[in-house]
């Protein structure tokens, strides 16, 4: 298994890098999260890309670590009129199975297999499959996802706003203007 590599998509946090390489190397990420033990192996990923995930953006649940506020989930059913930004990582199945320890498995219980690229590598993320009460996410914790859309995505403040703005958890709780400050 140490040879065999996977993709692991990212949908929240893990869009930005420095978010997601605290997973891989260690450590605590500047605006919140949890603390990254790493991986037993810290070979950064060999290749990322953005992906869209045909599954419905929301957040719900709370963490203290990212101020009390909800954290991303997607739906564990497949929309193909609905899309979720995100990353891909490929990582060894190894990094993968430990990504996920760290995010949690109690929190993030179900895997969804998404396809398999062009070389037939799975690609893979990670949600909860019962559903969730919405709940508001931290300032910080939209930052980071704000960061990470535009590093991956080149996305213009426009259409971050506009993506966002339609996701329960953010709908419901913030205004344009406040989102529109967090960019």
């Amino acid at each position: 298994m140490k040879n065999m590599y996977v993709w692991y998509v990212g949908y929240g946090s893990n869009l930005l890098r420095e978010r997601f390489l605290c997973y891989i190397l260690g450590g605590k990420f500047k605006f919140g999260g949890n603390v990254g033990t790493g991986c037993t192996d810290k070979t950064l990923p060999k290749e990322d890309c953005r992906f869209r995930i045909q599954h419905d953006l929301f957040f719900a649940k709370s963490s203290s670590s990212w101020g009390n506020g909800g954290i991303a989930f997607i739906s564990p059913k497949k929309d193909e009129s609905k899309h979720t930004y995100g990353r891909m990582w490929k990582v060894s199945m190894d990094q993968f199975s430990e990504i996920w320890d760290q995010e949690g498995r109690r929190l993030y219980d179900t895997r969804i297999e998404l396809g398999h690229d062009t070389n037939g590598i799975p690609i893979w993320t990670i949600t909860r499959k019962n559903e969730l009460k919405f709940s508001k996410p931290s300032d910080n914790y939209i930052k980071t996802i704000i960061a990470g859309l535009k590093e991956t995505s080149q996305l213009s403040n426009e259409i971050i706003l506009k993506y966002l703005m339609k996701t329960p958890g953010i709908k419901d709780n913030f205004e344009e203007k406040d989102l529109l400050a967090l960019c």
